[in-house]
């Protein structure tokens, strides 16, 4: 058999380039294909500032910062990249950037809406609502019907691989159906994540169940919901953090503290097939900075692109060992395969017996 030794060369040299390149892919659970920083969305509204001229809806204390420190650091730790904030939002703000963020989504985005504000539940009709800052008390009109806010979910989710609603208001447990999934941390494994992060979800968390809620939480600035949530989001060393996992931690804490419930569920209807939304870590390091209230309202720019790194070790490729060592690998490998062909220019043949 003749083979031309230049071809041979760039065979053998290719061939150590993918051994050098599946060392250097690895992750800690093997997902290093599902996540990727540009895939994460979040749509976050914090209302305080109420208008209502019958005084019903009166001002908060905590949304606005809640809602900002939520936004930044999913920002910082998670790296989501497209994050839109939203301040004393009205009806037409929060309905139009439902209706934006649904059209920017991805078929392999995961995307959250949060939403830190009053909430009403219409015992006689048995319907929830979201209550933006121009509404006025007794005029359901002026609501934001949880009916509505499914069916924007619902086309987000249609589009998205993976949907969570974080719902930090009165009577929010009323948009969900509650269901449970999950292992335990102990028992996720690397098979476990890539399993749910292959399958669709569409999930809620939600502040209370058909409750009032506490606004401020022993004067944190936040609300006791969005205190431990960020408190979970922020002290988590884990690579990787399932939605199911933050919200058995946080119905725990809430419940410790105050007397309220959080509750978690899925939006029926909107196509879930038990996946799960999974928070990955952007920064392990221990030593992280704190969460910061200030954030520029609007649409957050895109970081530029960041050079491949090991998700191992978080640093650049070239920094790596394994690098290196696939590299001396293949020049190793070409040159004893050269050797063996005889030498010559490289444009002779060689020819095997």
């Amino acid at each position: 058999m003749i083979y031309n030794r230049t071809i041979l060369k760039i065979n053998v040299v290719f061939i150590g380039w993918l051994l050098s390149v599946s060392v250097l892919a690895e992750t800690p659970r093997g997902l290093q294909r599902i996540v990727t920083p540009d895939n994460y969305r979040a749509l976050i509204i914090g209302n305080n500032n109420y208008q209502d001229p019958k005084g019903q809806w009166q001002v908060l204390e905590t949304a606005v910062a809640d809602a900002r420190s939520v936004s930044e650091l999913l920002k910082t730790d998670y790296g989501f990249t497209d994050v839109t904030l939203l301040i004393d939002a009205t009806r037409r703000n929060i309905i139009n950037a439902l209706a934006d963020l649904a059209k920017r989504t991805q078929a392999d985005d995961s995307v959250v809406v949060f939403y830190a504000g009053h909430g009403h539940l219409d015992e006689w009709r048995d319907q929830g609502f979201w209550i933006p800052v121009d509404a006025t008390a007794g005029e359901i009109t002026s609501y934001i019907r949880n009916s509505a806010i499914r069916d924007e979910l619902s086309v987000i989710a249609s589009r998205a691989k993976h949907t969570l609603l974080i719902s930090d208001s009165c009577f929010s447990g009323a948009l969900l159906r509650k269901g449970a999934r999950g292992k335990s941390a102990e028992e996720n494994n690397q098979r476990y994540y890539q399993k749910v992060a292959d399958k669709k979800s569409v999930q809620i968390l939600a502040a209370g169940g058909v409750e009032f809620v506490d606004d401020n939480y022993r004067g944190s600035g936040h609300s006791p919901f969005t205190h431990f949530l960020l408190n979970e989001l922020k002290h988590n060393n884990e690579a990787l953090l399932t939605a199911s996992e933050l919200a058995l931690n946080i119905k725990k804490a809430v419940a410790n503290n105050v007397q309220q419930t959080p509750e978690s569920g899925v939006l029926q209807g909107a196509g879930d097939e038990l996946g799960e939304f999974i928070f990955a870590r952007s920064n392990l390091d221990l030593g992280l900075p704190e969460i910061g209230l200030g954030s520029p309202e609007g649409v957050s720019n895109r970081s530029s692109p960041m050079p491949v790194t090991s998700a191992k070790t978080k640093r650049p490729f070239w920094k790596n060992p394994w690098f290196w060592l696939g590299t001396l690998t293949a020049t190793a490998a070409t040159g004893y395969a050269l050797n063996r062909s005889g030498g010559g220019n490289d444009d002779s043949d060689v020819v095997y017996q």
